[in-house]
């Protein structure tokens, strides 16, 4: 029997939504998600909606529509997995749909500086050009643009001083892009803060791209927020990538759990740091770390380190 197809979209729309608002429609997309069966994750707030939800192909549309409705959202960025990136389904209201700290930061123009995929693809001929990378190290890790910046940035708050610090030229033409656009709609604003006024961003983000220019200009996989950790270049998602046990950040180095002897995924930093985090959970590290300590009040100051890094 043929495995059910669970069909992904992930969306986002800057619209102002007043505050007493919300919660209404976080009881309308509960209710139809409910009804449906879909899971997923969406944030909702002041400045608009950002989502990815998976499930039937008549329970995504049905919740597409809503939002095409209640948020005016207009794109969305649909793919196929063989099972839920999702365990369940929620919706938060938050402050800021991306968060950079910066409410209220929000395009007020359709379309500010986007570059189609195809546009992009065009612009990345130019070797004049500067390729700058808006996402988390974590992510630029796996995949990116030929060529691109990194700003090693740990959270997207980061970016503002980053960017600052990396003293990036003004007179360059710059060509910015993030997974699925939203970052970017609030990361060319503070560029235009900083004074540069060159900047354009890929429309639709790295997802977009790929489903247009597979196996071109971008190199490696697209780091996803959901259970498929990333997907390649056929938006599939991946079989190259696993979440480490220890920090939750994807990795591909298999090793031997040097407790249980059981084969396990970890990332590239650990697998690093060698010790307690060669082993395949918490767990067996917790009992490494307690059977490496040559005394009891040694075995408490591992244990307490251990809890502080996990």
């Amino acid at each position: 029997m043929a495995t059910p197809q669970i069909y992904v979209s992930s969306f986002y729309r800057f619209r102002p939504v007043p505050e007493a608002d919300l919660q209404g429609l976080q009881r309308q997309l509960e209710s139809l998600a409910e009804a449906d069966g879909t899971r997923g994750l969406c944030l909702i707030g002041p400045e608009g909606i950002n989502a990815t939800v998976s499930g039937s192909q008549e329970g995504v549309e049905r919740l597409k529509t809503f939002a095409g409705q209640a948020f005016q959202v207009q794109a969305f960025k649909d793919s196929i997995a063989g099972k839920h990136p999702f365990s369940q389904f929620r919706v938060k209201i938050k402050d800021e749909i991306v968060t950079l700290g910066q409410p209220g930061l929000v395009p007020t123009r359709e379309n500010e500086n986007h570059l189609t995929p195809a546009q992009w693809h065009e612009a990345l001929q130019d070797p004049g050009v500067l390729v700058l990378d808006t996402r988390n190290d974590y992510e630029v890790e796996i995949g990116k643009f030929k060529g691109a910046v990194d700003l090693n940035i740990k959270e997207f708050q980061e970016f503002p001083e980053k960017v600052k610090a990396a003293a990036l030229p003004k007179d360059k033409k710059i060509l910015m892009y993030c997974t699925g656009g939203i970052r970017c709609e609030k990361a060319i604003l503070e560029m235009r803060h900083q004074g540069f006024e060159n900047v354009f961003q890929l429309q639709g983000g790295i997802l977009d791209y790929l489903n247009e220019f597979p196996q071109r200009q971008f190199e490696g996989e697209c780091f996803v927020f959901d259970y498929r950790i990333a997907v390649d270049q056929k938006l599939q998602p991946t079989t190259r990538y696993k979440f480490c046990p220890h920090c939750g950040q994807p990795g591909e180095e298999v090793i031997t759990c040097t407790k249980c002897s059981r084969e396990e995924t970890i990332c590239r930093t650990c697998k690093e740091q060698g010790g307690h985090f060669l082993t395949c959970s918490k767990n067996c590290a917790h009992h490494h770390l307690i059977g490496s300590a040559s005394s009891k009040p040694h075995a408490q100051e591992i244990t307490k380190r251990r809890n502080s890094t996990f």
